[in-house]
């Protein structure tokens, strides 16, 4: 779990951390391989996965990030996507452009 402002990051492939979460009064933003979460990943691959927002998030400064997706590129293929798909929405929630990660790789 990662708290930034009111949004809590949260692994939801966790399911043992994850149902006892007490999320009063936060933002919860769900990241995991589950089409029900807010964040998931698609396309996953040795070089790429595709990051898809699922709802609309606001950043920190208040602006809608509207659905969406695109491509984050890595250097080596990780075994637990979580932490991609956190530092990704971390990003996203401190402005940084989607159009950035075509550029990046991690």
């Amino acid at each position: 779990m990662i708290q930034l402002k009111n949004n809590l990051i949260v692994n939801a492939d966790d399911t043992a951390s994850f149902n006892t979460l007490d999320c009063t009064g936060f933002c919860p933003l769900t990241c995991g391989l589950s089409f029900r979460c807010t964040v998931t990943a698609s396309s996953i691959d040795e070089d790429s996965f595709t990051y898809c927002l699922q709802r609309s998030i606001y950043s920190l400064d208040g602006t809608e990030i509207p659905p969406q997706e695109f491509n984050v590129f890595w250097s080596e293929k990780p075994t637990d996507i979580f932490p991609y798909l956190a530092l990704v929405t971390i990003l996203l929630l401190c402005g940084v452009s989607p159009s950035v990660f075509q550029i990046l790789r991690f």
